[in-house]
């Protein structure tokens, strides 16, 4: 019964207020073949795409997990409920990280099926690289208590690894753009810290 009340929450929650963010991470999906050439590329001549797509598919989808509480209105409304917030807000969390890796999984289903060497390691390391930026986008969000403060951060850092790339060594999002050929598990370790964080920051600070 509680599992159904919070699938409800849930549900009706991303209906109402992420559905535009669901749609606009789906079109830029679907813009990503008119951008970039997909068809016969290797392994790292693949990643080129994976790796700036994927990043920015993720901060669409996660940065705004706590924007509807902006409003102090809607945010004392919801305090007041029977339902843990912190928990509502950690359900939204997940199925935007599901959602990211469906449509991550998704654009690299579409390249594998143009003859480009989309590889399990390759598949799994752009993951982390979306994980990681929409987890700084959501921290930020947090901290700063609006969606903009993240999606600015957010995109300052993608910009900011464009041009310094491989300074930032462990926190690259472009690995095997870079030459990478192993998975990064610091991306996965700073998007897990990231999350946590934010929620602990919002259930004390907030």
């Amino acid at each position: 019964m509680v599992s159904g009340c919070l699938a409800k929450v849930v549900f009706s929650d991303a209906k109402h207020n992420f559905l535009i963010h669901y749609l606009a991470a789906v079109v830029l999906l679907l813009a990503a073949p008119a951008v970039f050439g997909f068809s016969g590329l290797d392994e790292r001549m693949a990643a080129i795409p994976l790796e700036i797509i994927s990043p920015v598919i993720g901060m669409i989808l996660m940065t705004p997990v706590f924007m509807p509480e902006q409003n102090e209105s809607i945010y004392d409304v919801v305090k007041s409920k029977k339902i843990s917030h912190t928990l509502v807000c950690l359900l939204r969390i997940i199925l935007s990280a599901a959602l990211t890796a469906a449509l991550v999984g998704a654009l690299a289903l579409c390249m594998r099926c143009n003859d480009s060497q989309v590889t399990a390691r390759l598949f799994v390391s752009t993951i982390g690289s979306a994980l990681a930026l929409g987890a700084l986008g959501t921290f930020c969000a947090a901290v700063g208590d609006n969606a903009v403060i993240g999606y600015m951060v957010s995109i300052s850092y993608l910009v900011m690894d464009l041009f310094m790339r491989t300074k930032l060594k462990k926190f690259d999002l472009f690995t095997f753009t870079d030459g990478g050929t192993k998975v990064n598990p610091w991306l996965f370790a700073a998007a897990v810290i990231l999350v946590l964080a934010a929620l602990i920051w919002r259930k004390y600070r907030k």
